[in-house]
């Protein structure tokens, strides 16, 4: 397994934390598979045989409307996994369309090989459970963030989130700003206003994907949020109520 892969399959749920030889185990049966601009990895009530993370490019999560329009559930780039929870599904069934946005490299994996390892493996279906638990967290902290009433809230509580995750003031946006305003629910230019807006304000600095909290009871006190720390003495590692983890991985 070359660097690169054995990065990318770390930041999965499944793999994260297992040792080299139960990654290796799970991995039985990978493929690298090539999806051309436009075309489905699957579609909406297809069986689920297979989950995958992306090496390249971007994927589109969408169902269809009524009227046959395209509801975009989320966008997904380099890193980021996709149908993990639904191999243990049953009826196992994607629940979403996925579309490849641009070309992608995509490494896919067996449901098969991933159930009887479960099976054989005690100890390692329970860390599932564990991890699976904490992404139902995630994503019922998902939907009470999307309900904050301004995209400027949004997001705030998405910087105080990459705070809590990654211990510093100088946070790494992990994804591109125009996959951010999708998964705000934000128009692409008004992302760009609201940041543009904390740096006039002095709460923040940065450039590209690189952001810099300047001043967090500011921050929240703009867009009318309560500061999730007591002080600057508050341990990282809070809970943060009311936020979401949009740097999960989620389907």
């Amino acid at each position: 397994m070359d660097t690169l892969t054995h990065q990318l399959i770390e930041r999965s749920f499944i793999f994260s934390g297992v040792s080299v030889e139960t990654k290796v185990s799970l991995c039985k049966g990978m493929q690298v598979v090539n999806f051309k601009q436009g075309k489905h990895l699957f579609h909406e009530g297809s069986d689920a045989k297979r989950f995958y993370i992306i090496q390249s490019g971007e994927v589109t999560l969408y169902r269809l409307s009524p009227e046959g329009d395209e509801k975009v559930f989320q966008l997904l780039g380099t890193g980021d996994a996709l149908a993990e929870a639904v191999m243990f599904m049953r009826p196992s069934v994607y629940p979403l369309n996925a579309k490849a946005k641009h070309d992608c490299v995509m490494l896919s994996f067996s449901r098969e090989v991933l159930l009887q390892f479960c099976t054989q493996n005690s100890d390692f279906a329970f860390q599932l459970l564990s991890a699976m638990a904490s992404k139902l967290s995630q994503a019922v902290n998902r939907v009470d963030q999307l309900t904050l009433k301004g995209g400027n809230q949004r997001l705030v509580s998405y910087l105080l989130e990459l705070y809590q995750e990654q211990k510093t003031d100088w946070l790494h946006l992990p994804v591109a700003h125009h996959i951010l305003a999708g998964q705000l629910n934000i128009a692409p230019e008004t992302l760009s206003r609201l940041f543009k807006k904390l740096k006039q304000e002095e709460v923040i600095s940065g450039k590209g994907n690189i952001v810099v909290l300047l001043d967090i009871d500011r921050m929240c006190e703009l867009v009318n949020l309560p500061n999730p720390f007591r002080g600057p003495e508050q341990p990282h590692g809070q809970v943060f109520s009311g936020c979401c983890n949009l740097t999960g991985r989620w389907i």
